[in-house]
């Protein structure tokens, strides 16, 4: 695959890293395909609404206007930790973990303090996440199909100071029957270990995207145009010709960071998009961590 010119498996990027995840490739975690289709806003928005189109499937998501929708890269790192968890465990209760820092930790965040720092935000996105209700329409000639989807029955979420003054964070969640039979059938196994090195939402999303996309295709391939990725991933970009060159920019970007590790996948890039040719390049299934 060639961006630019330049051969982006020589990309300068930290080699030890690239070599302790194809270590860890075992690391395998899992998120459910509705996810590869549409996704959670990248950036703080004001509405309480956001709507995501692929093709004939749209995704909704509804926050209560109390707390807003949530975005960004950790409620990405909480569904994928979500899913896994139904995956491995086959039950719709999720405990969160003993303290903050054993949760934070499970989706690979460094735990820090302040008003600004990882536990807070968390908090927050979690709160905004449970909150939230995921709307799916597919619409196709006469026919038009949805679900409403709340993603979490009930949950508790409470402080409580222990022996030695030691925070303990006993929370956990009810997944609604609905999401909890949608993530069951919707499997879609990804590398954790990668993940875990990506800070980008877009990066996220295009990596799910990619492995959602090598499952299903046929042997001819698929050409997926710049606008037609810029409707799905660039929502947040004006719709002009500069709008479509800096989403362009982004996701060129963006791509060679993924190729770096997930160099199997056999693509092209050209004027009018990005084609996906056919290879052996899904992640198998393991039944343990």
């Amino acid at each position: 695959m060639i961006i630019d010119n330049v051969n982006i498996k020589n990309l300068n990027k930290n080699v030890d890293i690239k070599k302790n995840i194809n270590k860890n490739y075992k690391s395998i975690g899992y998120i459910t395909s509705i996810f590869a289709c549409a996704s959670i806003p990248y950036s703080k928005i004001k509405d309480n609404f956001f709507k995501k189109i692929n093709g004939n499937t749209s995704l909704k998501i509804i926050s209560d206007p109390e707390y807003g929708l949530p975005y960004g890269l950790i409620p990405r790192m909480v569904m994928i930790w979500l899913c896994t968890e139904v995956k491995f465990k086959n039950s719709n209760i999720i405990y969160l973990g003993k303290t903050q820092n054993e949760f934070i930790k499970k989706l690979g965040i460094v735990p820090t303090g302040g008003i600004n720092g990882s536990i807070s935000r968390i908090k927050k996105q979690v709160v905004r996440l449970f909150h939230s209700i995921i709307s799916l329409t597919s619409i196709k000639d006469n026919e038009h199909k949805f679900v409403n989807l709340n993603i979490v029955d009930n949950g508790i979420f409470f402080w409580n100071k222990k022996h030695n003054s030691k925070i303990h964070w006993n929370n956990k969640i009810i997944l609604s029957k609905k999401f909890f039979n949608k993530i069951k059938s919707t499997f879609l196994p990804i590398n954790l270990s990668f993940v875990k090195n990506l800070r980008s939402p877009l990066a996220i999303d295009i990596y799910i995207w990619l492995i959602w996309r090598s499952r299903i295709i046929n042997k001819k391939g698929i050409l997926i145009s710049w606008l037609q990725l810029k409707l799905k991933f660039g929502y947040n970009y004006c719709n002009s010709s500069k709008g479509l060159y800096n989403f362009k920019k982004e996701f060129l970007k963006q791509l060679k960071i993924i190729y770096f590790f997930y160099s199997n996948i056999s693509i092209e890039i050209s004027n009018i998009g990005l084609k996906i040719n056919y290879s052996f390049t899904y992640i198998p299934s393991f039944k343990k961590y």
